[in-house]
């Protein structure tokens, strides 16, 4: 038993974890590492790109928006570049093509680029359709992961983790969905899609009355393989709590048995099959 911090837990930012064998450094996995080169690799991928301000282009009826400063922040709409640590010469783009913005909806595609490191030129590139598009639900955040997903002898793909966040203040909700992609060839390609990584819900009284639970799923490369590519091990938690009212007036959580158990994800040759269970359901 202890005492609550009730509206830190529904307010805080969701902690992404990366770990494959290993613990990813957090802390790098928020820095935005296009640097100075945010604009030049526009300009390598979007030949047709307008720039209409300072920080903004415009391709279509899309827009694209680079980042004020270094660290990835509260504006998931903005270019993110994560340097490839599996293959140093390369680095990751994500590039939000944003047809919608507002404060109650977007809309928007994402661009999944790969450049050479050095040159910036554009080696693959994958647009993922309506990613972006949020509501009730809104995208809080996005990151590259770069854990060591080794799929095969000399195939390794890396992952894009997307952080949403519910507007409803007695359905506190919150997730974190990871997608893996790996270069096949000329092409970048999708092997895993939309699992829930962390998962934050509950219901109260709105004061501190309720019940909570939260769910991590770590994701470890197994040896045993099928169709190709190596097995994935998902170790689930679910960690649940009550929040009461005690007879002193103090709001007290109790923390009851975490549930753990391990899931088996397995590649049919083209890509995982993630069990319903695990996906973001929409």
């Amino acid at each position: 038993m202890r005492k609550a911090h009730l509206t830190k837990w529904i307010f805080s930012g969701l902690l992404v974890f990366s770990t494959v064998f290993f613990s990813a450094d957090i802390s790098a996995a928020a820095e935005n590492e296009c640097g100075t080169h945010g604009e030049d690799i526009i300009h390598q991928a979007y030949p047709a790109a307008q720039k209409t301000t300072e920080l903004e282009f415009n391709i279509g009826n899309a827009t694209l928006r680079l980042a004020a400063d270094t660290f990835i922040g509260s504006d998931p709409h903005v270019i993110v570049c994560r340097l490839w640590p599996a293959n140093p010469d390369l680095m990751l783009v994500a590039v939000p093509l944003m047809t919608k913005l507002s404060d109650y909806e977007n809309e928007g595609d994402l661009d999944i680029l790969v450049v050479e490191n050095k040159s910036l030129q554009l080696r693959q590139r994958l647009r993922v359709k309506g990613i972006m598009n949020d509501d009730a639900i809104r995208i809080r955040g996005m990151t590259f992961d770069t854990a060591r997903y080794q799929l095969a002898p000399g195939k390794t793909a890396f992952g894009i983790r997307i952080e949403t966040e519910g507007s409803s203040r007695a359905n506190p909700f919150g997730d974190t969905t990871l997608r893996l992609y790996t270069i096949d060839g000329e092409h970048l390609r999708s092997v895993l899609d939309n699992i829930v990584v962390r998962e934050n819900v509950g219901e109260w009284d709105t004061t501190c009355a309720g019940n909570f639970q939260t769910t991590t799923r770590i994701l470890t490369m197994a040896r045993r393989t099928h169709g190709g590519a190596a097995d994935i091990v998902v170790t689930e938690t679910e960690a649940p709590s009550i929040f009461k009212v005690m007879p002193d007036g103090q709001c007290e959580s109790f923390d009851e048995k975490k549930q753990i158990r391990k899931i088996q994800v397995t590649y049919d040759g083209k890509v995982y099959v993630v069990p319903r269970g695990l996906k973001r359901e929409y």
